[in-house]
């Protein structure tokens, strides 16, 4: 057999062995394409034009359970978030739902799943607490869109209606 007769097979051989390779590169690639175009949807389901301010109750409308694809409002630290990209965190009967549609601000720094009390309420955060907002605040920021600030929030009381 020629040297040319053995580059050839050897050609062959090789091209026949990355099919599998190219397949593969070519499945990938019209994943990627599905999986962009599902959360080019998603976000545009999503979008929630942003305003200047928002009232607290505004919010509630926006909690995720009224429309599955539309957005998840919360507010933190007087910013509103929209948080539909951790739906299946904000979502209805998700871990994290008591913080959708609301001012979820001292419940996030008390790493809190439920209610406050009234005597709860009453109380400033701490140091420790602020810490442990900032934290929340610092991944929000880098994760999702703030779409206005919470009307009349107090940063000292960390809500906005007046604690006696």
């Amino acid at each position: 057999m020629s040297i040319a007769a053995i580059a050839a097979a050897s050609a062959g051989i090789a091209y026949i062995a990355g099919s599998e390779g190219r397949e593969k590169k070519n499945q990938y690639a019209e994943y990627e394409a599905r999986s962009k175009a599902i959360a080019e949807e998603r976000k545009r389901k999503a979008f929630i034009e942003p305003k200047d301010y928002w009232e607290e109750d505004e919010l509630k409308q926006y909690d995720g359970s009224q429309d599955p694809d539309g957005p998840i409002l919360m507010a933190a630290d007087g910013k509103v978030f929209n948080v539909y990209k951790g739906r299946h965190f904000y979502g209805p009967g998700c871990e994290y739902h008591v913080f959708a549609g609301r001012n979820a601000t001292r419940l996030l720094a008390k790493s809190k799943l439920e209610e406050e009390t009234e005597e709860e309420k009453a109380q400033k955060l701490n140091m420790a607490e602020r810490a442990t907002l900032k934290g929340w605040l610092w991944t929000f920021d880098g994760k999702y869109e703030v779409v206005g600030k919470l009307k009349g929030f107090d940063e000292e009381s960390t809500s906005t209606r007046t604690v006696m």
